[in-house]
């Protein structure tokens, strides 16, 4: 009987340290990827916030006073109308990317959880549950998180030109209101 349970245990043993050698090369190319993925993710995360703090000093720069309003024509009252709506546009979806980029950071960090642990059972020798389920979830969080990515920089790109058109026309009516409302002093 001992050698029954003496060769059980062997077995048992041999099948785990198989298991983790059989999925070695899966984890370690899905490891790879990750902190890839990671590294763009967080590198992406930081430009949204900075672009973000960016344009809200851009924005302060746009306000005009209440009194410089009070002489203006209702066409210059119309179009600082358009400019400042555009202007508020492009704060609005610079504030849906960050807040959808943060909501998936925090998901993301749960799943690199995940990540570490299969790396730290690859490294131990020994991985607990189902190995290439775990791997399969894994990887397919990876490659949606580069989807998600592109899209998020393709829409960032969008929301930069929109502002960017912002200030120029808010530079345009300002240069073109100086010498009205210089004259009407």
């Amino acid at each position: 009987m001992k050698k029954v349970l003496t060769f059980a245990a062997f077995a048992l043993i041999l099948a785990a340290c198989n298991s983790v050698a059989k999925f070695k090369p899966q984890i370690e190319e899905l490891a790879k990827t990750w902190d890839s993925t990671t590294s763009q993710v967080t590198e992406f995360a930081t430009t949204v916030k900075t672009e973000q703090s960016n344009w809200m000093n851009a924005m302060n720069t746009m306000q005009v006073a209440p009194e410089a309003m009070t002489k203006w024509d209702d066409a210059a009252k119309a179009k600082y109308t358009e400019i400042t709506t555009a202007a508020q546009t492009s704060t609005t979806s610079l504030s849906g990317i960050a807040t959808e980029l943060d909501g998936f950071v925090s998901s993301w960090t749960e799943k690199s959880n995940e990540m570490k642990a299969l790396n730290d059972g690859l490294a131990a020798g020994k991985i607990e549950g189902d190995v290439a389920s775990k791997v399969a979830d894994l990887t397919a969080a990876s490659t949606d998180a580069a989807s998600k990515l592109e899209g998020w920089k393709a829409k960032f790109e969008e929301v930069k030109a929109a502002a960017a058109k912002a200030q120029q026309m808010f530079a345009e009516f300002t240069a073109a209101a100086a010498p009205a409302t210089a004259g009407k002093k």
